[in-house]
């Protein structure tokens, strides 16, 4: 192979590699899902609760200094509560059908209405609830 073949076949390659790899590069923000296919409370939480919450659940999420009520220390319901977890309260919070000042009045809740005008599944709503109040009970502080 003369010099000027190879050098012709190394820059095909060279120009070959930079736009497979131009490809698969993403320069646009990436826009995470409404609805997430997972049950999982953990998973439910970190991508719906978090970013008020906070990773930990304590209420220092990225988004909590924009509130006008910082968001509760979820790790400690049970023990405001004499040690035992406020299931249903939760639930009801959740749901829409309690009213909390961050969350909106009763009239514009949050996730209950939110989930279900996500998801056609009245069954898939019930269980990404059940899982959301589960995982936070199993956060309390003993």
């Amino acid at each position: 192979m003369t010099c000027l073949a190879h050098a012709a076949l190394c820059g095909s390659l060279l120009v070959s590699s930079g736009l497979t790899l131009a490809a698969r590069q993403n320069t646009r923000p990436i826009t995470p899902p409404a609805v997430i296919e997972s049950m999982y409370g953990p998973d439910l939480y970190r991508h719906y609760c978090a970013t008020c919450h906070g990773a930990d659940a304590k209420g220092n999420g990225p988004v909590s200094v924009a509130l006008k009520t910082t968001p509760p220390d979820l790790t400690i319901l049970a023990r405001n509560r004499r040690r035992v977890f406020p299931e249903s309260e939760v639930a009801r919070v959740i749901e829409g059908g309690k009213a909390v000042a961050a969350h909106g009045s009763i009239e514009m809740p949050v996730w209950g209405p939110i989930f279900r005008s996500l998801d056609p599944s009245v069954t898939r709503v019930k269980v990404r609830i059940a899982a959301l109040v589960s995982y936070i009970a199993s956060i309390q502080q003993k």
